[in-house]
């Protein structure tokens, strides 16, 4: 496990220009994927522990069956598959805007390392919903809104992502991949994924990442 500061925010280096704002449900975690229910069902949990521990040498037993088989059985390999080669190709860097945010960094980064992208994951954003009152959200909304001059602003995810972005301004491109429209307000650096990331989303994610170069 990674000793993530005990804020639970990481720091994005200097050296990091690229990101990808990152949702999991609907971009690597299919709606309709259920196998984690029936393989609890069977009992085959378990052995999972055992061998997750032996390939990775850590203790999943520590988190809830059904995160662990949701991250396992779950996430569609071809999405992450995809996600790793855009990752490995462009050089950018996962920041965590999903709702799994709640999980907390270390246990996420466990998470990603199920999958081999502990390596890019550094960070997440703020969850507004739970670190501002109403009221400062409001603020913050209206200075991006004034800031662009745009209205169509309001999600939090994006205000979120935007707050991101003023708070390291070293990162020169960017790319939010989510099954939720955040156009209103990332506009050109923004993926809608249907339920996981297909070839054509990949192909458009490097596109962004890769304009600047």
């Amino acid at each position: 496990m990674y000793n993530f500061h005990k804020t639970e925010r990481a720091y994005c280096s200097p050296t990091v220009t690229k990101v990808i704002f990152l949702d999991i449900d609907g971009v690597l975690q299919p709606h309709s994927s259920q196998q984690r229910f029936d393989r609890i069902k069977e009992g085959s949990i378990a052995k999972l522990y055992e061998v997750l521990k032996q390939i990775h040498n850590v203790d999943y037993s520590v988190y809830k069956d059904y995160d662990v088989a949701a991250v396992y059985y779950d996430w569609c390999r071809s999405s992450v598959e995809l996600l790793r080669d855009i990752l490995s190709k462009t050089g950018a860097k996962i920041v965590l805007s999903s709702d799994w945010r709640y999980f907390g960094m270390n246990a996420m980064y466990d998470f990603f390392t199920i999958h081999s992208l502990q390596k890019y994951y550094i960070d997440q954003t703020i969850d507004s919903s739970y670190d501002l009152k109403d009221s400062e959200f409001d603020i913050l909304k209206d200075k991006y809104r004034n800031k662009y001059k745009n209205n169509r602003i309001y999600l939090r995810r994006v205000v979120e992502i935007l707050n991101y972005l003023d708070q390291y301004p070293h990162i020169k491109n960017y790319v939010a991949i989510d099954d939720l429209n955040l156009s209103p307000g990332l506009e050109n650096h923004f993926v809608h994924t249907d339920d996981w990331i297909t070839e054509e989303n990949a192909a458009n994610i490097l596109k962004i990442l890769e304009s600047n170069d």
